[in-house]
């Protein structure tokens, strides 16, 4: 099972250009950890016991010796990472707390999004234990931070675009800041084994869906008008943007969970790990003209 991390074990990182990959890293350099940070393009500068593998995972996993594998990215490049390395013997990787939401969707495609990811779960889960190797899988809410990422981005595009917002509820949302993934990586890897396990991780902050939309429009210097609209009308507005090529990332299912609570009960990880998040402070996005 686990054992703490020790200075001289190099630290496998996946999704190191991420906004939680970029902060492990500066803290894991703090620390004196020798860390190999996976990387499609290299990095325009160098940190000190940082070696960059330039890989597109999607090619496949990574050829090199560690005993530890960190990974922010999607939970099969862990899980192949894991099936194609004897060496690691902890795992830290974060997965997604949407299977607890959308299981049961009309979408059949999120469904068979969601079925995939528990299976990938559940397999990565097997072959730690078959290895004795130690899993702590962080299943988060939805992820932010750093001022590029795709959902705040998406949400602070339509308020600066349009004159008011529409929205079919009033669903509560608990977004989750990567910077704290970050810390709580490095705090579980000085942990023994009561660290393992699978961690339903939330913001600190609950919120609901008008109220952090008008949260990320601030963040933008400006204010939004948001305004309640019934779910079949939205649908019908989407439906005519998709015949004309417009908002094709948006599905109807999206609108149709505004509606509904995405939180989870994170008090199990607050009791055991030292996780304490920050409540929801979108920085400004990058937001396209």
């Amino acid at each position: 099972m686990a054992a703490s991390l020790s200075g001289d074990t190099a630290v496998l990182l996946l999704g190191a250009s991420s906004a939680a990959g970029r902060c492990f890293l500066a803290r894991a350099v703090e620390s004196g950890l020798q860390v190999l940070a996976v990387s499609r393009q290299q990095p325009a500068s160098s940190l000190p016991g940082v070696t960059w593998l330039q890989q597109d995972l999607s090619d496949g996993p990574v050829a090199a010796m560690a005993g530890v594998l960190v990974s922010f990215g999607p939970v099969g490049l862990a899980l192949r990472q894991v099936q194609a390395a004897p060496s690691i013997g902890r795992v830290v990787a974060i997965s997604s707390a949407s299977t607890v939401f959308k299981t049961g969707s009309p979408d059949p495609s999120e469904r068979a999004q969601m079925a995939q990811i528990d299976d990938q779960e559940t397999r990565l889960a097997a072959h730690c234990a078959a290895r004795g190797a130690g899993l702590s899988l962080f299943k988060t809410t939805m992820i932010y931070g750093a001022g590029n990422d795709a959902n705040v981005t998406r949400l602070a595009d339509l308020s600066a675009r349009l004159p008011f917002v529409p929205v079919a509820g009033r669903g509560l949302r608990q977004p989750v800041h990567a910077h704290d993934l970050a810390e709580l990586a490095l705090r579980v890897l000085a942990m023994d084994e009561r660290s393992c396990g699978t961690w339903l991780l939330g913001g600190g902050e609950a919120l609901d869906y008008p109220a952090m939309l008008r949260r990320i429009a601030s963040a933008q210097g400006r204010s939004v008008r948001v305004v309640r609209l019934p779910c079949a009308v939205l649908k019908l507005a989407l439906t005519l943007a998709h015949a004309f090529g417009r908002l094709d990332d948006v599905r109807s299912a999206m609108l149709e969970r505004q509606a509904i609570d995405l939180v989870v009960d994170d008090q199990p990880a607050r009791e055991r790990l030292g996780w304490n998040p920050r409540p929801f402070r979108p920085e400004p996005a990058r937001v396209g003209s």
